[in-house]
């Protein structure tokens, strides 16, 4: 284990050294070694590539500036980007269908919960919450959605609001939503469909794909979010454990199983040991345990 922590904290990468500094580690902002990952993680390309991503005035580059802030874990606090964010709100339209929940899970991350329209399309959003615990695809002209089970909302949809939970959950937001989707989870073994459990509901996304979009979301980042909500020890989410478990080589590090062909950032090579995924498995099981 301490092999894996040494390559995931590995100066080459400071964004993800830094993120596992302070959520994996726990490690306080103000020690030195966290102030020095801090440092570096400021003048590094991605936070470079961050930036020129805002300027261009694109809101798919916006989307994918405000993931990428998101995943290294800086916040408003540490970038000056809130004339930024009032753009993106200011041009939320109908076109952003899917990617709203997402865009929350993010904003909520990046520091803006006490922004009034965040705080306002949150409780919106998981009002719409299905009795199954699932929420429909928020694209209209959609005729089937992507579970291709006629009792089941979209299961990439539901996965946002999943992860958008876990954000809030972090800050200690719990709302009573929250219970009804983990339960959702639970029924179908996190992953596989009721009428054959040997089956997945969506064979992508239990892989490691990475990094996250609206509608590519690695196995890891499902187990991340059940683990903060408390619920991944349940049994029914051992069969998902094992799953994740089987895309480690044999020095324990995770496999990227497939990425966007031209990623909205660098994370590495598909087919690979992947620090991103590494530290979502391990951020996982730190969760689980607590």
């Amino acid at each position: 284990m301490n092999n894996i922590r040494n390559w995931i904290l590995e100066d080459e990468t400071p964004e993800v050294k830094y993120r596992a500094m302070t959520e994996l580690l726990c490690m306080k902002k103000d020690e030195p070694e966290v102030i020095k990952a801090y440092d570096s993680l400021l003048v590094s390309d991605t936070v470079s590539l961050i930036m020129d991503k805002f300027k261009l005035n694109n809101k798919w580059e916006d989307i994918n500036a405000c993931c990428t802030l998101a995943e290294i874990g800086l916040t408003r606090v540490d970038v000056p980007i809130d004339g930024y964010i009032e753009r993106i709100i200011k041009n939320m339209n109908l076109s952003m269908k899917c990617a709203k929940i997402l865009l929350l899970r993010n904003l909520v991350s990046l520091g803006y919960y006490e922004h009034s329209w965040v705080k306002e399309q949150i409780f919106l959003a998981f009002s719409t919450i299905r009795e199954d615990g699932t929420f429909r695809c928020l694209d209209k002209t959609k005729k089937t959605n992507d579970s291709k089970l006629p009792e089941m909302g979209c299961y990439r949809q539901t996965t946002t609001y999943l992860l958008l939970a876990a954000e809030l959950k972090k800050i200690s937001v719990v709302l009573p939503q929250f219970e009804l989707l983990t339960e959702f989870y639970i029924n179908y073994h996190v992953a596989f469909r009721p009428d054959d459990y040997e089956k997945v509901i969506i064979e992508e996304m239990t892989g490691t794909f990475y990094p996250i979009d609206h509608v590519h979301i690695g196995l890891q980042m499902i187990m991340y979010g059940l683990s903060i909500l408390g619920v991944a020890n349940h049994p029914n989410c051992e069969k998902a454990w094992a799953l994740l478990d089987s895309k480690k080589d044999s020095e324990g590090k995770y496999i990227l199983s497939e990425s966007f062909a031209e990623p909205y950032f660098n994370v590495g090579k598909v087919g690979n040991p992947n620090k991103w995924v590494t530290l979502y498995a391990l951020l996982s099981e730190k969760h689980r345990r607590n």
